[in-house]
């Protein structure tokens, strides 16, 4: 497996948004990734008023699916990785469990490519 090499961390934003028609989403989560000498880890650090605890199983569910086999991080090695959840924004009647865990995902992307891109 391929081993994600940082230098140092990186940071992600992921949003999803979608208040026409039927059913309403909306999820907004911020990570930074770093390498920890430890095994893979999600740390939370944003408070209920900006992303209810009920949506953290959500967030992680997200997270940990980008390292499927079947995923965009599929071939990666998770060992060394912090996630840290640090910030995000949620809305009273619109968001739930998917948005969070659409979000989470596009988050961890979204650090991925500043890896690339820098």
């Amino acid at each position: 497996m391929k081993k994600f090499e940082l230098k140092s961390p990186l940071r992600g934003e992921g949003r999803i948004v979608r208040q026409a028609g039927g059913l309403h989403r909306y999820g907004h989560i911020i990570v930074a990734v770093e390498a920890t000498q430890t095994e893979f880890s999600i740390s939370w650090e944003v408070l209920p008023a900006q992303i209810p605890d009920v949506f953290k199983e959500a967030v992680y569910r997200g997270i940990k699916a980008m390292f499927r086999p079947d995923a965009k991080f599929g071939t990666y090695s998770t060992d060394g990785l912090l996630v840290r959840i640090i910030d995000g924004r949620s809305h009273e009647t619109d968001s739930n469990e998917g948005s969070f865990e659409i979000a989470s995902a596009l988050a961890l992307t979204a650090a991925q490519d500043s890896l690339l891109a820098g």
